[in-house]
């Protein structure tokens, strides 16, 4: 009977391992690759189409575990600096920068509110922060295991810049106007990190 009762206890304390060890590891965070990824925004105006890249980025996601097709998504958020989005025309850049009350508003901010995903299919809801106002959006996303810890997002948004209360840039004297519309096309590269609980409330 003491022997049972050893066992028994033995093997409890296995399943409690168990337990606090899948705790302990169970958050998985996803941070972006920056150099191996790319946002490009782009437009028309009375002239010709334009568009215009983010240099400067940041992004982290977070899932119960590793496997990025199938565990629900606990939290992300994405932040673009403003003066990072640049052209190959300097008066382009600061049109735009206006536009978007940089001063005042130095960050574009998108944080993920709820995602659905499906082997390399996704959909998200994103609060989108832009000049100062907020929006719910929702996109479609296409997910790419690249092996070693790295994934890969794809998609594409396209919004209008009144819908933030945006006036589209003009330039000499009225005569060149960008269009309301614009398409924000972006190839993001994640890299795995495994994450302690305790670390992420740091």
């Amino acid at each position: 009977m003491k022997k049972m009762i050893k066992t028994m206890k033995v093997s409890a304390l296995v399943v409690l391992f168990v337990i606090i060890s899948q705790v302990i590891y169970a958050q998985v965070q996803y941070k972006l690759d920056v150099k191996n990824s790319s946002m490009v925004i782009k437009g028309t105006s009375s002239i010709h189409d334009w568009e215009m890249k983010v240099e400067d980025m940041k992004s982290a996601f977070s899932l119960q575990s590793a496997n990025i097709f199938q565990d629900k998504l606990i939290g992300g958020d994405f932040l673009i600096n403003v003066e990072s989005i640049k052209s190959e025309h300097s008066l382009m850049n600061k049109k735009t920068y206006e536009a978007l009350k940089q001063e005042k508003f130095p960050q574009i901010k998108a944080k993920v509110i709820k995602a659905e995903q499906s082997q390399n299919a996704g959909k998200v809801q994103v609060e989108l922060s832009i000049a100062g106002k907020t929006k719910l959006v929702n996109e479609d996303i296409y997910l790419k295991d690249l092996g070693n810890g790295k994934v890969e997002i794809k998609g594409s948004l396209d919004m209008k810049m009144s819908e933030y209360g945006i006036e589209p840039p003009v330039a000499l004297m009225g005569s060149i106007k960008t269009g309301d519309a614009v398409k924000i096309e972006f190839n993001l590269v994640y890299n795995r990190e495994v994450q302690l609980l305790g670390e992420a409330s740091k």
